[in-house]
């Protein structure tokens, strides 16, 4: 039985890897679908819940001290009050946990390599791209200048840097929190599989 948690950068196809790996080990993928599972918890709907999402991510950057616990959006206009930064991440980190209990599944994000990393029989793998090679691709895709490109991708990722430094005082980058780096501007969805498939083994045996 093992978790494997996956840490994705901007334009590294994470979600055809957590897939894929999934239908190979015979694993459960577990990625955005969480946000459901989070909804329930908070008995909100689940575009609320996706909504709180987007928008706490993106204010924490704004923060002075990391620790503050205030509340900081206003979901919902409920007889249980108003929706909470903490309480957000209270029920992502239980449920995270809970996943992590039932075994042989994989986790896309969520901090889940943070919240984690002291589990035993747990793959913690981080998928990268040099960024020259992401802006590229931007530019190609969405028609935007190289500026335009690089600040689409900066908004994106910085709000992944902010949640990790916010909740766990960790750099979102730090070697330290992986067992597996892969470079997806080298390595093929299909290759990149094929190394988690081989390391998860090894961490089971």
């Amino acid at each position: 039985m093992a978790v494997i948690t996956i840490s994705k950068e901007f334009g590294t196809e994470g979600e055809k890897v957590a897939s894929r790996v999934a239908e190979k080990l015979g694993y459960e993928y577990i990625g955005k679908n969480l946000v459901a599972d989070i909804a329930k918890e908070l008995h909100i709907s689940e575009s609320e819940a996706a909504t709180f999402r987007k928008a706490s991510q993106s204010r924490i950057l704004r923060f002075v001290d990391r620790y503050t616990c205030s509340i900081v959006q206003k979901v919902v206009d409920r007889e249980h009050g108003c929706l909470d930064d903490k309480n957000y991440y209270e029920v992502t980190k239980k449920l995270v946990e809970n996943v992590y209990d039932a075994g042989n599944v994989i986790i896309l994000g969520w901090g889940s390599q943070c919240l984690l990393k002291e589990k035993p029989n747990t793959l913690h793998v981080r998928l990268i791209k040099d960024n020259d090679l992401k802006i590229k691709e931007v530019m190609q895709a969405e028609n935007l200048s190289s500026k335009a490109a690089k600040d689409y991708i900066d908004r994106e990722e910085n709000d992944l840097k902010a949640y990790i430094k916010q909740y766990f005082n960790e750099d979102w980058n730090a070697a330290h929190l992986y067992d597996l780096i892969i470079d997806m501007g080298k390595t093929s969805v299909e290759k990149a599989v094929g190394m988690i498939c081989d390391n998860v083994k090894h961490k089971t045996e």
